[in-house]
């Protein structure tokens, strides 16, 4: 026992004396450590929470297509598919009373995140609360999320403008401002990232609809082109379009089609029970509607399939620079030992025994993996709650 305790004892103030040497090593090993423990709990949280979203989420419909676009566009905003539904196919896959749907309407931008129009339901199928103001009920408002209302300062009452979806868009339609009237509470998901309006509000945003002055109230001829009697009065560029949806201009919004025609980027699907279920995969797989209808769990599995396989090349790739890296410690720790080759000469002859100088050494080399290792653990550990959304991680 008293042999230990020297050979500790030496060992570690051998170790500080050289703190340089010491750091160095330290921090190779901790680098080698760190990465794979770092990769796997970052997998494992993205997993559980892509799993629990997934599973939360019955079905998803959506144009023909990926349905791994269509199920991440769902459950995380992304970038919407390149196809959309009209609604009305929306309609048509669920009549019969066989299941509750949320459309959604993504593709636009507002205070650095998703735009996303939705129905208010989709707060109560989420379970998220609103921690201020209420939910949406009429075009022109919508409701931050938690994370979104924090990063930008964002309270009810407050006024946030559209972001254009091109730079030059001569042609598109105006930002709109929407008003804020709920700032929901934190989620700790995707949802906390995104603004929510209604489909009303994200079908103006698009340019599907516009609201301006009224031209046969109007009095000013300079807004009037030609005015066919009792067909259509054709406008000027003169006419004032509103970028702002008030209680005095909201009835002088109308849309450009009829609301079957409107798109929708994808929707989530509730089925009632699970006959309901069966019948909806059913009329989707015959192939009479231009739309998929997929299970988000199922989607989620195949997706985690293809993180797992990139988690194995890159723990092993992970393995090999761990291998060189240890295979270097040693090299350096044996100069170091024939370096020392008179200090160990002068502990023989002080009267140390045979065995006593390689456990000091040993003792040296265990004590930087100790650190190393410990370090490691507890930076791989404190990587998840440091870095929030680790599903978000995982996608990119």
């Amino acid at each position: 026992m008293n042999a230990i305790r020297h050979a500790l004892f030496l060992a570690r103030r051998h170790l500080l004396h050289h703190r340089q040497r010491t750091a160095l090593l330290v921090a190779a090993l901790f680098i080698v450590g760190f990465l794979p423990i770092a990769v796997e709990n970052l997998v494992q949280a993205g997993e559980r929470a892509l799993r629990a979203r997934g599973d939360a989420t019955p079905l998803v419909a959506g144009a023909p297509g990926a349905p791994i676009d269509l199920v991440l566009s769902a459950l995380y905003f992304r970038s919407p598919p390149d196809k959309e539904l009209r609604n009305a196919e929306i309609e048509t896959l669920v009549e019969g009373d066989l299941a509750r749907v949320l459309p959604l309407v993504l593709g636009d931008r507002v205070l650095g995140g998703p735009l996303v129009g939705t129905d208010p339901g989709y707060f109560e199928f989420r379970g998220l609360g609103i921690a201020s103001g209420r939910a949406h009920a009429v075009a022109g408002e919508c409701v931050v999320g938690a994370a979104v209302a924090a990063r930008e300062g964002v309270e009810v009452g407050d006024r946030i403008t559209t972001e254009p979806r091109e730079f030059f868009d001569l042609a598109g339609a105006y930002p709109l401002r929407m008003e804020v009237v709920g700032i929901l509470a934190e989620g700790d998901g995707p949802d906390d990232e995104a603004v929510f309006t209604g489909l009303a509000t994200a079908w103006i945003v698009r340019g599907l609809a516009h609201g301006h002055d009224d031209l046969a109230e109007s009095d000013d001829a300079s807004l009037v082109m030609d005015d066919i009697e009792g067909e259509a009065i054709i406008a000027t560029a003169k006419v004032r379009e509103f970028v702002e949806i008030t209680d005095e201009n909201r009835s002088s919004f109308h849309f450009h089609a009829s609301p079957g025609e409107l798109p929708v980027t994808a929707a989530i699907v509730i089925p009632f029970d699970e006959k309901g279920r069966t019948i909806l995969l059913g009329r989707a797989d015959v192939g009479r509607l231009p739309l998929q209808l997929v299970d988000a769990a199922e989607i989620v599995d195949r997706l985690l399939v293809e993180v797992f396989r990139v988690r194995r090349i890159l723990m092993g790739v992970l393995g090999v620079v761990g291998l060189a890296t240890l295979l270097l410690v040693g090299v350096v720790v044996a100069l170091s030992i024939r370096m020392r080759r008179v200090e160990i000469e002068t502990m023989h002859l002080i009267g140390c025994g045979p065995g006593r100088v390689p456990l000091i050494l040993a003792t040296e080399v265990l004590l930087i993996l100790a650190v190393a290792a410990g370090l490691a653990f507890l930076a791989g550990g404190l990587v998840v709650p440091m870095l929030s959304g680790a599903e978000r991680l995982i996608l990119g």
